[in-house]
């Protein structure tokens, strides 16, 4: 048995090896156009190689290829961009929520007491300031005369967004007996009204707070697009409470004298941009024409 085994191995290996010729010639004529010396060996070798290129080429085509959108698990150029621009789209909403947290926490503090307005305001410039050299930063008798200038043509207008600019409304319009002045504390402007005065909305957004405290008696806050926050104070009623949307020029309470603060009837308006309080009268008319 030993002996018939090792023979057929050797007969098989010689199979392999074995020599043969392969004769292409013409039909018709008998003649003699080609041959080859081929081996099973050869063939099989031959085969396997082209069949090795033929699957790295395939490998290479779809990995390196608009085809490997074609195949399943890839995911392709477009669904690549969406994902990426949903990204970009996440982070810039993650910004703004927190952005919205820090006002609705800062005008909370206010409104309840916990902290006062010009705390705040002083918190706001120690946070965002470095802490430098104010004398040598005195600006010029040319770039004084260049900042008023700038300030006068860009006074009532606000930056525009993809709709169009955002004008704002003047709440009410009448005498003011005390103007913006953050260095004294006085984060707004005070308009001397009649009592009973309707109040508007400066531009169309959400109403943020709707309440009473002591020192400023009725208040409505207003949150509106491109980081804008307006303050309502001393209002004799509120006609909008917190949650509702509201449409520019809207009526949202009326003037009166309540609370603390209050030495007559008049409204007291503060304009808030990304967290710190502007000069109202740098965005709207507020004296009566």
């Amino acid at each position: 048995m030993g002996k018939q085994e090792a023979g057929k191995k050797r007969s098989f290996f010689k199979k392999l090896t074995d020599t043969y010729r392969l004769l292409i010639i013409d039909e018709d004529t008998f003649e003699h156009k080609l041959d080859f010396s081929l081996s099973r060996l050869n063939v099989f070798a031959v085969t396997g190689f082209l069949a090795l290129m033929l699957i790295v080429g395939t490998v290479f085509l779809v990995a390196y290829t608009p085809l490997r959108e074609y195949i399943p698990g890839y995911p392709s150029s477009e669904l690549r961009k969406k994902v990426y621009q949903l990204e970009l789209f996440k982070d810039s909403l993650r910004r703004e929520v927190r952005m919205r947290d820090r006002y609705i926490d800062a005008l909370r503090r206010v409104m309840t007491g916990e902290i006062t307005p010009e705390e705040l305001s002083r918190k706001a410039l120690s946070d965002s300031i470095a802490a430098v050299d104010t004398a040598a930063l005195k600006p010029s008798h040319e770039d004084s005369l260049l900042r008023k200038e700038v300030e006068r043509k860009e006074a009532f207008r606000v930056t525009g967004n993809k709709e169009g600019r955002l004008h704002f409304i003047p709440p009410v319009r009448g005498l003011i007996s005390r103007r913006f002045d953050p260095s004294a504390g006085h984060l707004g402007v005070d308009i001397v009204l009649p009592k009973n005065t309707p109040v508007k909305a400066i531009a169309a957004g959400r109403v943020l707070f709707t309440g009473w405290t002591p020192d400023n008696g009725n208040v409505i806050v207003l949150m509106h697009s491109q980081n804008f926050v307006s303050v309502y104070k001393h209002n004799q009623k509120l006609l909008k409470h917190t949650g509702q949307t509201v449409e520019a020029g809207e009526v949202i309470a009326r003037a009166g004298n309540t609370g603390e603060n209050s030495t007559g009837p008049h409204l007291h308006f503060e304009l808030w941009h990304n967290n710190r309080p502007v000069n109202p009268e740098l965005y709207m008319p507020l004296t009566k024409p």
